[in-house]
This record gives structure tokens, C-alpha cells and sequence, in this order.
């Protein structure tokens, strides 16, 4: 790291570094139906491919986890941005339940557990530009509402606008619907889940990482996981790029990058409806193609967390050779 050069603060504050302290939050948690096919080739196509099978990610089932939700400050750790203030963030992330795997005897063997971040959408330009430069998250333009704004004349439903299009179609990007969950049914008994940690979230969520695993989760994966869940350690998987200058279908950095989130006072509530989703068709954002997202399906896992979490730095598990930083 001393070998870097230093980062040339100037002009418009654009973005901060991490690590990055991020307090106050609630997700709206939601178990999503999708094609294993269709995440096993994203993952491929994100991890083992360009790596060479170096670092190989792999779908634990066939559901994709999405969070709605506000992180209500994010402070650097990193002084004299700590002490300048703090950024409220509204989101929404798309994560793939992943283990890291090795080829063994013809078996892939699991080795750890992650959460790839497959998108993200926001309307914060600072965390937009923060996030992509540091760690890789995936960041694009978006609307976001959740039941709380119902006060404020809206619905209990959760929406997501997105800066998008269709192609060939003569349009212009601009703001259009990508998806919405909607409460449906008689309204279920509020089931309080308090905790101190992550482990009974991840219990509830067992059958949703875990329910049609295409690899081998030995022994050595059990222990890692159970070690990260002890740690409150949650590791975030992101394939970080830039453009290349001379060829912008190259990229210029590459790097397959790990970032711990360390959670703690951690409350967690189920929701009282069960959620029909909408999903629109929109090529410039394609959870359906890309994701395998069931685009209308009953959704029964849904939760609401409360908590607060550090981003910890990132670590470089591979770098493409022939890149600025390979």
C-alpha cells in the first residue's frame, strides 16, 4: 500500500474514502425467487472468467436477496473527512448469496461465504461516485420509496424508479418504473426478533442461502461461516473496473475485491404482509435476464433490520495482469 501514490484532492467534493462507518440504518429485506441457471452465469462471467478461475464465486441457491432501505449517516473513519459530516443514503441492493470454490475431485468445494453485490441503485451522487472508486459496489441512478413515507401521503408498497431505457427503441434515459413490491393478504402478527448479533438473521434466512447449494459445503465452510457469524462479519464481493483510456471496452483496473461489513445492535421484525413483486422490462437494468428474477411472484420472506455497520478496507483477491494496478 505505502507504494501508491497519493490521491490528489481537488476541485468539487465528489467523493470520500473509506472505511466507512454507517449508523442509523433499516433495510426492508426481501427473499426474491430467481434462475439458478441465470445467477451461476453472472457469477461466472463476473468471477472465474476474467480471473481465469483464480477467484470463483458460485450462487448458494436460487433466490436473490433484495433491500430496501436508508443508511441514516455514513461517516469516513478517515480524519478530516470524519469530522465533515455525515451522508444520508436510500438504496436498494440486489445481492447473490455466494461461497468462494476451489475445484476438487471433480467437485466444487465450498471455502467462504459472501454476498455478491450484483446492483445497486441510489440518488446520493457522493455515495453513487464513493462506493463504485473504493470497492467496486455497482452503483446506478435511483427513486426509492418505502412504507414509512405512507404518511406523507404514499403507500405501504416499495418502489424503485430507475435512470433507464429500452435500446433500439429511439428513447432517451430518463426516470421510469423498475419495480415495486406490494402488501397483499390479511396482515400477519408482528414478530419481534430481537438479537445482538447476525446469527439469527442468518437462521431465518437458512433455507433461502442454502436450499439448492451446487457445490460441497464441507466442514472447512461451516467453520468459516460460523467464524464470520461469531465476528458479525458479513464479507461484500464486488469486481471492481474502470474504463480503459485508449479502449473504453477494456478496462484500464480490474480487480476482484472483498469488503467486511462488521454489523452490531442489530433488531429485526418480520413484516405483517406477505408481497406480490412487479418487475418491469427495461434492457438498460435487466433482473430478469441477467439476475433470473421471477418478474411477478408471491413473496413470503420479508423482514425489517435496524442496525448499524462498518465497512471495514477492502482487499484485493486479484488484479488483472497488464492493468494499472496488476
Amino acid at each position: 500500500m505505502t507504494d501508491l501514490p497519493p490521491y490528489v484532492e481537488f476541485g468539487g467534493l465528489g467523493s470520500a474514502p473509506g472505511p466507512l462507518q454507517c449508523d442509523d440504518t433499516t433495510l426492508y429485506v426481501f427473499g426474491l425467487k430467481a434462475d439458478h441457471a441465470k445467477l451461476d452465469a453472472l457469477c461466472t462471467k463476473v468471477f472465474k472468467d476474467p480471473t481465469g478461475g483464480a477467484v470463483d464465486y458460485r450462487p448458494l441457491g436460487d433466490n436473490v436477496i433484495v433491500t430496501f432501505g436508508v443508511v441514516g449517516a455514513i461517516r469516513p473513519t478517515l480524519e478530516p473527512w470524519h469530522s465533515m459530516g455525515a451522508v444520508r443514503e436510500p438504496q436498494v441492493g440486489f445481492w447473490i448469496p455466494v461461497a468462494r470454490v476451489k475445484e476438487k475431485d471433480d467437485k466444487l468445494v465450498a471455502q467462504d461465504f459472501g454476498m455478491f453485490c450484483a446492483a445497486m441503485m441510489l440518488d446520493n451522487p457522493i455515495s453513487l461516485l464513493s462506493g463504485r472508486e473504493d470497492y467496486g459496489y455497482p452503483k446506478t441512478m435511483g427513486w426509492s420509496t418505502l412504507p414509512t413515507d405512507a404518511g406523507a401521503g404514499g403507500s405501504n408498497s416499495l418502489t424503485l424508479d430507475v435512470f433507464g431505457m429500452n435500446f433500439n427503441a429511439g428513447e432517451s434515459p430518463e426516470r421510469r418504473p423498475l419495480m415495486a413490491l406490494t402488501p397483499v393478504g390479511d396482515e400477519l402478527s408482528e414478530v419481534e426478533l430481537g438479537i445482538g448479533d447476525i446469527l439469527t438473521v442468518s437462521q431465518r434466512f437458512k433455507e433461502v442461502l442454502f436450499e439448492q447449494p451446487q457445490v460441497d459445503l464441507g466442514l472447512h465452510f461451516a467453520y468459516e461461516f460460523g467464524k464470520a457469524l461469531h465476528e458479525h462479519k458479513v464479507n461484500q464481493v464486488f469486481l471492481k473496473q474502470i474504463r480503459a483510456t485508449q479502449d473504453g471496452r477494456r478496462a484500464d483496473i480490474q480487480q476482484v475485491v472483498v469488503a467486511p461489513a462488521i454489523t452490531k445492535n442489530i433488531k429485526v421484525t418480520q413484516l405483517r404482509h406477505d408481497y406480490d413483486l412487479t418487475l418491469h422490462q427495461l434492457d438498460s437494468h435487466p433482473l430478469h435476464a441477467e439476475l433470473g428474477i421471477v418478474p411477478d411472484q408471491r413473496v413470503t420472506l420479508s423482514l425489517r433490520m435496524h442496525f448499524d455497520f462498518l465497512i471495514e478496507a477492502g482487499e484485493v483477491r486479484w488484479s488483472a495482469a497488464g492493468t494499472t494496478a496488476g
